[in-house]
Formats: C-alpha cells, sequence, structure tokens
C-alpha cells in the first residue's frame, strides 16, 4: 500500500483518544484524534478517513449520530466504523448495527484484537486500491482497442477496395 491506514480516533475522553491515537501510529498508521462528534465529522469530511473510531457517549453529537452522517455523506460511505464504548450487550450491539457501524468494541478494548481489526481495514484498503487501478487500466484498454479495432476496420476497407480493383484488372475482356 503507498500510504499508510488512517483512523480517525473519536472520544471526548482526552486521555483515551490521545493513547488510542498513539497506539495507532505505533502499529505505523496515521491517526487523527477529534474530542467530540461535530469535530470529528469537520475533520473527515475536510480529509475523508479510511476508519472512524467512534466513543458512542459524547455530548453533542454522540457516535451514533456522527456514524449516520459519514454513512450518508457519499465521500465518506467507504470508511470503516468502530463503536468503541463502555456500552454492551445485545441491545446496543443491534443499533450499533442499525447505525452503520462495522466493528463493536467495548472499552477498555484488547490492543491485540484492535490492532487485528486494523489490519484487516489496511487488507481491505489495499485491495480497493488495487481493485480501482485494474479498472483504471481495463478503461485505458478498452479505449485502446476500440482504437485498434477501428484501425482494423479501416485496413479491412482498403483491402476490399484493392480486391475490387484487381478483379477488374484480371476480368477478361479489361485488357489484361
Amino acid at each position: 500500500m503507498a500510504r499508510p491506514l488512517e483512523v480517525l480516533v473519536v472520544d471526548d475522553n482526552r486521555d483515551c483518544a490521545d493513547s488510542v491515537a498513539e497506539l495507532v501510529r505505533c502499529w505505523g498508521y496515521t491517526a487523527r484524534v477529534a474530542y467530540d462528534g461535530a469535530d470529528a465529522l469537520r475533520l473527515a469530511q475536510a480529509e475523508p478517513p479510511d476508519c472512524l473510531m467512534l466513543d458512542i457517549n459524547m455530548p453533542g453529537l454522540n457516535g451514533f449520530a456522527v456514524a449516520g452522517q459519514v454513512r450518508a455523506d457519499p465521500r465518506l460511505r467507504a470508511a470503516k466504523l468502530i463503536a468503541f464504548s463502555a456500552r454492551a450487550g445485545p441491545d446496543y450491539e443491534r443499533r450499533a448495527t442499525d447505525a452503520g457501524f462495522d466493528y463493536i468494541l467495548t472499552k477498555p478494548a484488547d490492543p491485540a484484537r484492535l490492532e487485528e481489526i486494523f489490519r484487516m481495514l489496511e487488507n481491505i484498503v489495499k485491495l480497493a486500491e488495487k481493485t480501482e487501478e485494474l479498472a483504471r487500466q481495463n478503461v485505458e484498454l478498452a479505449g485502446q482497442t476500440k482504437q485498434l479495432l477501428e484501425e482494423v476496420k479501416e485496413d479491412i476497407r482498403e483491402v476490399k477496395h484493392d480486391v475490387k480493383e484487381l478483379k477488374k484488372e484480371v476480368r477478361p475482356g479489361n485488357g489484361g
């Protein structure tokens, strides 16, 4: 991958957000931090991340509200969402899934599990980049193929014309 995975860590608990962001950087990824939902949306819209790791219980825009706005924004829809909260249980997990979260982690999260998720996301981003490059190459090849077909058609027209002329020359009674 030409660039590291870009993660936006969002938590109103500054110590938690900063600690998680530092851990993400230690694993070789890029991490930015927002301490509230509104700031998270501004940062994400200005420079779309690959992943948003969202605390759920924040004042103002909570994690569910941010997730909804991320999923509604065409520029951000591809971003993966990780719910990161002290909340747990089936109702919470259903609500997080309904809000568009891809992964749900309960605080305090196991660093090994978090790193595993980021490794998976890194592979997803790599695959998406390769897919986009192949699609671009396919479009380019299709254009080249179309151009070659036009050239072949023109060559066939010229050959047909030459064959007609040759037939005229070899017909009996044409002085040949």
